[in-house]
């Protein structure tokens, strides 16, 4: 049995023999030590993240399913939508009167309600965010639920709880800069890793394989080079991404260097008209539509005081990102006249690539193909764990037993 232990790490150490010699071989044993010591501690958060990154792949489908209740509607013979005025009318009565509408977002599907976001201040100047369905076909209240709550994160929807989780830890949005150390961290043993996978002799293939019927040792050690090399250029891109969006001050900066990066729209300020009532959200809609006649009401971003305006939101087909779209107009609540207009179709290349970066990292620009792959990548980081966590306790243990 200590013939095979020591196996596994004589073929692992077998690439260090000649012709890699002197700062070569140190090299190897200091990017050796940088990846084994980063991914045992920061590996193991990546993999929780990872998982949860998984889940929120269909978070969607997944909230919809927990909540059938009030986010699903029956789907008449005939399909006859109200107005979208009664929906706001419906939504507008079922909340306290000191409560504010802030967005209505249609639905996904033709058996999914419109959800509406509205905001209440509690007596201690705190708020609390809720969100309400409506059926479409009926415009009568499903239901309602408690969307976000200051810091009490385990106030809100499960996936609402698994998405803090993702970027935050759930220790707060001012934390977030955590996850993202994580990541870089894990981005340097990822390149480190890749360095040590390279073999010396320049055949790369055997990188990739596995000797099945070798030493367990053996077989632990090939499974670790072997699925870290094939997924690593798809997880550097998830992580990546990730990190981009933490940091997204720094993203936009430096991305600005290469490319012009505007600051994020100024939908502009109503202008109250004496005697004359505010319009309604069809009237707001009926003015974007004439600037985008195409694609779908994604949408409406309602005003709350005074000089607020409408910001309707037309998502077009192309888009990568399906959780919000970038073709928005913002609508005097009063005259329905379009004050400002946020086109993707002007974006420069570096607003393209800071567009791109949350449907890539959700997989959603490739639909639902891309979710699957998502949920699948998401699971690597448990693999390489596990498989690296192995090969270091092996070693452990090879190291400590007597030699005869």
């Amino acid at each position: 049995m200590i013939d095979r232990m020591v196996e596994g790490k004589d073929e692992e150490d077998a690439e260090l023999q000649s012709p890699i010699v002197g700062r070569q071989r140190y090299a190897r044993r200091v990017f050796r030590q940088i990846h084994q010591t980063i991914g045992l501690f920061a590996g193991a958060i990546v993999v929780l993240v990872g998982l949860s990154g998984s889940v929120l792949a269909f978070r969607e489908d997944i909230d919809e399913w927990l909540n059938a209740s009030i986010m699903r509607v029956e789907i008449p013979a005939q399909r006859s939508l109200r107005p979208l005025d009664e929906i706001l009318t419906a939504a507008t009565a079922a909340i306290p009167p000191d409560g504010k509408l802030e967005r209505l977002t249609t639905p996904r599907h033709p058996g999914a309600a419109v959800a509406l976001t509205y905001m209440l201040e509690t007596d201690d100047l705190d708020s609390i965010f809720y969100e309400m369905f409506v059926d479409p076909y009926t415009a009568k209240v499903k239901g309602q639920r408690v969307l976000l709550h200051g810091d009490r994160v385990l106030s809100q929807p499960l996936i609402q709880i698994i998405m803090a989780f993702h970027w935050t830890l759930l220790l707060g949005v001012d934390n977030a800069y955590i996850v993202g150390a994580v990541g870089i961290l894990i981005f340097i043993s990822i390149f480190a890793g890749l360095y040590l996978w390279w073999p010396v002799n320049g055949n790369w293939r055997l990188g990739l394989k596995v000797k099945w019927g070798a030493s367990p040792e053996r077989v632990v050690y090939d499974l670790h080079k072997a699925v870290g090399a094939y997924f690593a250029a798809i997880f550097l891109v998830i992580l990546i991404t990730g990190v981009a969006m933490i940091f997204k001050p720094a993203t936009r900066s430096m991305t600005s260097l290469f490319s012009p990066v505007r600051a994020d729209p100024d939908f502009g300020k109503s202008t109250p008209i004496p005697g004359r009532l505010p319009i309604g959200g069809g009237e707001a809609v009926a003015s974007a539509n004439n600037v985008f006649p195409d694609g779908r009401l994604h949408w409406i971003l309602l005003p709350s005081t005074p000089n607020g305006v409408y910001v309707v939101g037309k998502q077009s087909n192309d888009e990568p990102n399906r959780t919000k779209t970038f073709r928005n107009v913002g609508v005097d609540q009063y005259s329905g006249q379009v004050l400002r207009v946020q086109d993707r179709n002007s974006f420069t290349a570096g607003e393209r690539f800071l567009e791109w970066l949350f449907p890539l990292h959700t997989g959603e620009a490739f639909g639902e193909i891309g979710r699957v792959f998502v949920v699948l990548f998401g699971s690597m980081p448990l693999a390489l764990y596990v498989t690296g966590f192995l090969r270091w306790r092996q070693k452990r243990r090879a190291r400590k037993r007597p030699a005869f």
